[in-house]
């Protein structure tokens, strides 16, 4: 859920080339359906319900199990507490697919593209809507696994220093292991591999040395 804390400007400061570099973010186009993954953060279907309003895509594709935030806090899982979200938010209920197996980002995008084709879309382009430190990965996965796509990322305007789901240390961590999973699953070969900048490894490896994050 939107979390109302916020990061002391020092830590934003010193996150903020690293943030900048994973929430990656595009003007949306005019798209086949609005891909949304599955988190404990609603600015993510507020984003996906405001994209649909503005009638950039016909069709809401969640994807999402329980993940280690949400499964002691949401009551079902995280696409089908996002569609009810949605669904307040004004989207049809026939507009909204759902998939609620996936457990990780892998799944969501094969098993949210198989909701896709299941419900009678076939989709050549895709607005992308997730947490802002997850975007740059979401948007490998599709290129690793359906490069033909065209895929837009568009996260919420939630920016960084509202961003804060978890401790100051603890969601440090989590954005130095980002930067781990895109190397990580690239070399798995389930990934775009990415370019990662030295400021970004230097940052990284300094975040990595205060704490760590599974």
């Amino acid at each position: 859920m939107t979390v109302e804390r916020r990061l002391d400007p020092e830590t934003a400061r010193r996150l903020r080339p690293l943030w900048d570099y994973l929430a990656i973010s595009a003007r949306p186009i005019s798209a086949d359906a609005i891909f949304v993954f599955g988190s404990r953060d609603f600015a993510v279907p507020d984003r996906a319900a405001e994209l649909y309003h503005a009638g950039h895509a016909p069709r809401v594709l969640v994807t999402g199990s329980y993940g280690r935030m949400t499964r002691d806090v949401f009551p079902k899982p995280e696409a089908l507490v996002f569609k009810d979200r949605l669904v307040e938010a004004g989207v049809p209920q026939d507009a909204v697919v759902t998939e609620d197996q996936a457990a990780n980002t892998l799944e969501n995008v094969r098993l949210g593209m198989d909701a896709l084709r299941r419900s009678g879309v076939s989709a050549s382009r895709l607005l992308l809507v997730a947490k802002g430190f997850v975007m740059r990965r979401c948007v490998a996965t599709f290129a690793g696994q359906f490069d033909a796509l065209t895929v837009v990322p568009c996260p919420p305007s939630t920016g960084l220093e509202a961003s804060l789901d978890r401790s100051e240390s603890d969601f440090s961590a989590r954005l130095a292991s980002e930067v781990d999973r895109l190397e990580r699953y690239a070399a798995k070969g389930d990934i775009r591999r990415e370019e990662i900048p030295d400021e970004v490894r230097r940052l990284t490896a300094e975040l990595r040395g205060d704490a760590t994050h599974p």
